[in-house]
């Protein structure tokens, strides 16, 4: 018996200008000295009946605080930039991220977008 095993296509050039991201307006976060700190509030109906009825420690709001990378990346999300220009801009501004930067930038995007519910996609794939 032979399987048929195709290498899967990575993700070329095009579609890295075809995909385009924009902050969700739910999100709720501050920057502060050009960091971001996404803050999501504790409310589901579980959460809160542990909170209120059982009295546990569960504080109404977390926070998450990105790294000056994920910072840069998650401010320049406008709905107009591409990924492929805003990878190559990411690329400019920090020289360490040359090596893995679509790779990387392309995993941090889909966890934003499919986890965290943090970024919307407007075009792409």
């Amino acid at each position: 018996m032979q399987l048929n095993r195709e290498k899967k296509k990575g993700i070329t050039e095009d579609d890295l200008k075809r995909l385009v991201y924009k902050r969700n307006p739910q999100a709720h976060y501050v920057v502060k000295d050009g960091i971001v700190t996404i803050i999501k509030e504790n409310n589901h109906p579980i959460q809160r009946f542990f909170r209120n009825r059982l009295h546990f420690n569960i504080p109404e709001e977390s926070t998450l605080d990105l790294d000056r990378y994920g910072s840069y990346v998650f401010l320049h999300l406008d709905g107009k930039t591409n990924v492929y220009d805003l990878g190559q801009a990411l690329g400019r501004k920090f020289d360490e991220t040359r090596k893995y930067q679509y790779t990387r930038l392309v995993l941090y995007l889909r966890q934003l977008d499919h986890q965290n519910n943090l970024i919307i996609k407007v075009k792409g794939n």
